[in-house]
């Protein structure tokens, strides 16, 4: 059982693509717009579009596919899930029922809600997970950091909460080993994960959270040793090993996600909704 393999977010792969060598803050920034503009497209026509520049992106990033969308696997029951609560759950006045058994209405609108939830979430993952795949944590860091220090201006720890974010980021993978090797050893000892009904299949994994946690809350405190042993103060005092510029391209990149904004936005007026 190897859990690791199916988790893409927060892992770097190394290249030497336009997409890798632009400014962390151009693909930040550019990401924050992805993400609000996932936020208010409810046509598949602007999902269409957003799909192939996604594509366009990752293949010019020279990522596999197949790699990329390998996170997307924890995820599929709970997307599963979320799709037949809006079946059935979501409500509207003007909706079609398409079946109705017991207290359970499904109706047209359902679906389509269903479906952009769903979406949503995929295209939220993928956009993230492109991000963190062609930017080291180091970059990320310096660019979030640079992108919140006027915020340090009206009192706002900006430079902590970027490294507070880094570090729960980087915790993702540590902490997906650390259950690999649990459920390895426990597996070793006899215990059968696969085998028992619902509750009987909960109850195993007692064993694999309790020292999941553990070894969780003993990494966190040698890694506050370790800052401290290194007189880490916060931003007070810090410079920077590497200082970030502006190229050509960046600008030429952030031109080209302002016109695909625009573009989705018109999208958006001409495709309102696909839910009635």
């Amino acid at each position: 059982m190897e859990l690791t393999k199916n988790i893409t977010l927060g892992v770097y792969m190394p290249g030497n693509t336009v997409i890798h060598r632009l400014d962390p803050r151009t693909k930040l920034v550019s990401a924050c717009l992805l993400i609000v503009l996932l936020l208010i497209i409810k046509s598949y026509q602007a999902y269409a579009l957003f799909f192939i520049f996604m594509a366009a992106i990752i293949l010019i990033s020279q990522i596999p596919i197949g790699y990329a969308l390998r996170g997307l696997k924890p995820m599929l029951p709970v997307l599963v899930l979320m799709w037949f609560f809006q079946l059935f759950l979501y409500s509207n006045p003007n909706a079609n029922t398409l079946f109705s058994w017991w207290i359970f209405t499904a109706t047209d609108a359902g679906v389509h809600m269903g479906n952009l939830i769903s979406m949503r979430v995929l295209f939220l993952f993928v956009v993230t997970t492109t991000l963190t795949l062609t930017t080291t944590m180091v970059d990320l860091t310096d660019g979030m950091d640079s992108l919140l220090k006027p915020l340090g201006r009206i009192g706002l720890p900006s430079h902590e909460l970027v490294m507070t974010m880094v570090i729960a980021l980087r915790f993702v993978l540590i902490l997906a080993e650390e259950l690999d090797k649990i459920v390895k050893a426990q597996m070793a000892r006899g215990v059968a994960f696969d085998q028992g009904n619902f509750i009987q299949k909960t109850r195993k994994l007692f064993p694999v959270f309790l020292p999941l946690f553990i070894n969780a809350f003993k990494r966190a405190e040698e890694l506050i040793v370790a800052m401290e042993a290194r007189s880490y103060a916060g931003s007070k005092g810090r410079t920077k090993m590497k200082t970030l510029h502006m190229s050509r391209v960046d600008f030429f990149a952030t031109g080209f996600i302002l016109i695909f904004t625009a573009l989705v936005v018109l999208f958006i007026l001409h495709f309102p909704t696909m839910i009635r």
